[in-house]
């Protein structure tokens, strides 16, 4: 199973396992393994969106280990359809359209580099029952499972060839000569079951968590009513912090993060683990992803 659905699906585990005090208590939730790499999606045309459902599967794909050599940008052409957009002359501007040209231009330079991934459990609510007086011990549980998420050797967050202007909600880029800092705002993004991991304004910016339905459906011995019950996926405070060394277009190492707060809402769904049925109400929870190079 793709990783990026496990923040989600353990927390639905979770939340299910807290309601009938089932659960295993040796540290450990039963996660399935990585069912391995997906073909990455076309290049998509269509208008940006900040809701979005499944429109087509999408997921990672393996990426090379990069070069270890710099090459000077000046060695081959990097400019964009906009002469004066370029990597070796930096940018000073806070125009969206600019800001994304030359982000691009750098992360086409970056494409091959390796990138971590981290993800933080931050909150746990069972919501309203029985479910409440258990998330104190599966709470735990969930947050070691999650954190063993985080992840060396991951390819460059997003799809940058797909983004739009309209995606980002503001930027700017600020340059000294030599290195050009980015800071961006990306438009926030709510999913439902079925969502896609480089569909949808933070989608193609940064990659969200794949499809949860399918996760559930993957894990042994757990079921949950998506078609009749309410979930949704909040991606909120999306940004991207990179700075560029201008001669080599390259990432500086320890300069870059993408980052947002997933809030998984639970509003009503009929969930089972094993022979035991439960139906949770206004439960929920908080993950932090971060990427970093």
């Amino acid at each position: 199973m793709n990783r990026k659905r496990i923040a989600c699906a353990v927390i639905c585990a979770a939340l299910v396992l807290c309601a009938n005090g089932c659960g295993k208590t040796d540290g450990s939730v039963p996660l399935p393994q990585d069912a391995g790499a997906q073909t990455e999606p076309a290049l998509s045309t269509a208008a940006p969106i900040e809701t979005t459902e499944a429109e087509e599967t999408a997921a990672e794909t393996d990426v090379p280990a990069p070069s270890e050599e710099a090459t000077d940008v000046s060695a081959t052409e990097t400019t964009s359809e906009r002469a004066e957009i370029s990597l070796r002359a930096g940018l000073n501007s806070t125009d969206v359209a600019e800001v994304m040209t030359f982000y691009k231009l750098a992360a086409a330079q970056n494409d091959e580099k390796k990138y971590e991934r981290k993800l933080d459990l931050v909150s746990l609510n069972g919501g309203e029952g029985k479910v409440g007086s258990y998330v104190s011990v599966f709470e735990p549980i969930a947050k070691k499972a999650v954190s063993k998420n985080t992840t060396s050797g991951e390819p460059l967050p997003g799809d940058y060839k797909a983004l739009q202007p309209s995606d980002w909600k503001s930027a700017s880029a600020d340059s000294d000569g030599a290195y050009t800092t980015i800071r961006v705002q990306v438009v926030p993004q709510t999913d439902g079951a079925n969502g896609r991991l480089l569909i949808g304004t933070v989608g193609r910016s940064m990659s969200v968590l794949d499809g949860i339905q399918t996760a559930i459906d993957e894990m042994p011995g757990v079921s949950a009513d998506f078609e009749h019950g309410e979930i949704s996926l909040e991606y909120q405070n999306p940004t991207i912090t990179v700075k560029v060394d201008n001669r080599t277009g390259k990432f500086v190492p320890g300069a870059c993060t993408w980052k947002y707060r997933v809030h998984t809402s639970i509003p009503s769904l009929d969930a089972k683990v094993l022979a035991f049925n439960v139906h949770l109400t206004n439960a929920g929870g908080d993950v932090d992803y971060t990427v970093t190079y």
